[in-house]
């Protein structure tokens, strides 16, 4: 059986603690103050079974804090409610805070049933808790009639309560350890040792942690569960976990135990908010409330986001919000959350986390959290992962996005249906019918450009990249597979068309022989567009676009941005330059224009040319071997 843990609500002096010693013989009022005042202040802690641990928590008004610390991660709630009271203000108070929390099982344990003798009157209590029940989780609840003093009912409610810990089932696991600290203290010989239920993962001696907010990652030295020392811990268990060299100050109720890398402290969160119906409060834009995140409480202030643009949050409404922090808090996505008003504490309602890097222009931030209103989980993870279809992420980056663990994240993944691309060791998450839809404007994209400039070889990778917008990693995966299935060509950082080339035909291929002569008759004197245009008595435009199609096909080569040479006279050239440094070991310019046959309007144009080509090199006013 897995550990369960059940939770005690209710409202002050209804007999919680006497009814957890009574079930477990384990008195949970340890603090001295707690046994002068005859209420439980704190949060106590006891043992049903080996595998049952029930918290108790303080009923009084003032002590709420601590009984949300005490619930964030109870999994059965044992409601208790005397018989001589009824519903008071904090069953209500705790009820509506264990639904919020999103407990699912709960028990009502009609406590004091020894001081009360009128069987009208039980009938009467037994009415008002099932009217009140309604539309809650404790709706099918079993009622057991109970007296910590006298012990009726006590092993029926026991019964009862294991009976519900078999239906418990799983905790959600997130693939990673951690644990909501409740408690902290050091003890003499042994240090620092903070307490909390397992939320996520598991955790064994020797394995290091990752103390939040602070950022300290330590070794831990010991582990007990139940009072028992153990070797490991695991979901669901009631944990101590012993720090070494840890110091006290840097652990308290709120912090949090997590393996390294999953967790980080922020102060902003997108989230779905809920009012309670029974509230008298609202909540208005950027109203200061008390936030309640794991055993932490932490103040902030509401920016509602919702598509109505609404100011303000009346009882029974659903919002998306902006909550910012007042201090940083370890959060993930998913994560309950209570919220209560700042004067005078009162519970008022609560919802979940969407986001905790939500973005941060408010306009962005808004459009982004409305998106995901009245959403459930799975549309929630389509609705991320097509925000990012351009620039997808890696199984990893979803890992620390969603705080789950890899191998977790993929089991969740594959439930979206979507598509890996890349190593399968950390592969690229999208969708098909997007890819498809990618793919097919890459294609377009490039036809389009040879539609546009036929005379050119193709599109630059880098600048095909820029225009369609992707990320490196999809751009590198579409064009390694297009290449594959022959749908593209790439050439000297050159995409174009597969079987694609540049073909002139009629008048324009008359033209380009035209040319093609006139370069190879001025042998190494180059030639410009405009002298070309001016000789052949035809627009610069048109000549333009010939020798950039003569120098695409490799039969001129690019002198500078207005000068061009026949290809083959160039390697003559080359080969020129290359016997005279044979028997002189520089060049000048006079020397050049000697061996070319040209002026020094077309020799200083030439020499440049081949210092770029490296088969000159200059040094001051003369030339070296390159």
């Amino acid at each position: 059986m897995t550990q369960v843990v059940i939770g005690t609500a209710g409202h002050i002096d209804h007999g919680k603690t006497t009814l957890v010693k009574a079930l477990t013989g384990t008195d949970t009022d340890r603090l001295r103050e707690e046994k002068e005042r005859g209420m439980t202040i704190d949060l106590g802690f006891a043992f049903l079974t080996e595998n049952i641990t029930i918290i108790d928590v303080p009923g009084h008004e003032k002590f709420i804090r601590n009984m949300v610390a005490g619930v964030s991660t109870v999994q059965i709630a044992l409601v208790t409610i005397a018989a001589d009271d009824g519903i008071m203000p904090q069953t209500r108070e705790h009820i509506d805070i264990l639904n919020l929390l999103g407990c699912k099982l709960g028990c009502i344990a009609l406590t004091k049933i020894d001081l009360i003798r009128d069987p009208e009157w039980i009938e009467l209590i037994e009415s008002d808790i099932k009217d009140y029940a309604k539309g809650t989780f404790l709706e099918k609840a079993p009622l057991v009639k109970v007296s910590g003093e006298t012990g009726e009912g006590i092993e029926e409610l026991k019964s009862t309560l294991i009976n519900l810990a078999n239906e418990a089932g799983e905790m959600d696991d997130r693939g990673f350890f951690r644990l909501y600290v409740d408690r902290a203290f050091t003890m003499k010989g042994f240090g620092t040792v903070a307490t909390g239920t397992v939320v996520s993962g598991s955790l064994r001696i020797g394995n290091r942690v990752e103390v939040i907010p602070g950022g300290k990652v330590v070794k831990v030295r010991g582990l007990q569960s139940h009072g028992i020392n153990v070797e490991k811990v695991r979901i669901g268990d009631r944990a101590a976990v012993n720090l070494a060299g840890l110091e006290k100050r840097l652990l308290k109720r709120g912090s949090q135990l997590s393996e390294p890398g999953y967790l980080t402290p922020v102060t902003r969160l997108g989230t779905e908010i809920f009012l309670l119906p029974a509230t008298k409060k609202t909540i208005k834009n950027e109203q200061r409330v008390r936030i309640h995140v794991g055993t932490e409480e932490v103040m902030g202030r509401v920016y509602l986001t919702s598509e109505t643009r609404r100011k303000k949050l009346i009882p029974g409404q659903r919002s998306t919000a902006l909550i910012r922090l007042e201090k940083k808090v370890a959060a993930a996505v998913n994560d309950p959350i209570i919220i209560r008003f700042y004067s005078p504490s009162e519970t008022i309602g609560g919802g979940k986390i969407l986001d905790i890097q939500p973005p941060k222009h408010w306009a962005e931030c808004q459009k982004w959290l409305s998106s995901l209103n009245n959403l459930d989980e799975k549309a929630i993870r389509e609705k991320y992962i097509n925000s990012s279809l351009n620039y997808p992420k890696r199984v990893s980056e979803w890992s620390k996005r969603w705080q789950i663990s890899p191998d977790k994240i993929s089991l969740f993944l594959d439930e979206l249906d979507v598509t890996y691309l890349g190593p399968p060791s950390d592969p690229l998450v999208t969708f098909q019918s997007s890819l498809s839809n990618q793919i097919n404007e890459y294609i377009n994209r490039v036809n389009r450009f040879h539609d546009k400039k036929p005379w050119s070889k193709g599109i630059g990778l880098d600048d095909l990249r820029q225009q369609l917008d992707f990320s490196e990693d999809l751009f590198s995966y579409i064009t390694q597979r297009l290449e594959s299935e022959k749908e593209i060509t790439i050439s000297d950082g050159i995409v174009r068309r597969f079987g694609f080339k540049i073909e002139l035909k009629g008048e324009r291929k008359i033209l380009a022989e035209k040319v093609m002569r006139m370069f190879k008759d001025s042998e190494f004197i180059p030639l410009s567009s405009l002298e070309l245009g001016s000789i052949l008595s035809i627009p610069e435009k048109g000549i333009l676009e010939i020798v950039h199609i003569l120098k695409n096909e490799d039969k001129i080569v690019e002198v500078n941005r207005a000068l061009w040479l026949d290809a083959k006279n160039f390697e003559l050239l080359r080969q020129k330059v290359k016997q005279f440094f044979k028997t002189q070991s520089s060049m000048t310019v006079n020397d050049f224009k000697e061996l070319t046959k040209t002026t020094r309007k077309h020799a200083i144009p030439m020499l440049e040319f081949l210092d770029e080509q490296q088969i000159t090199r200059r040094e001051g006013n003369i030339r070296v071997t390159g």
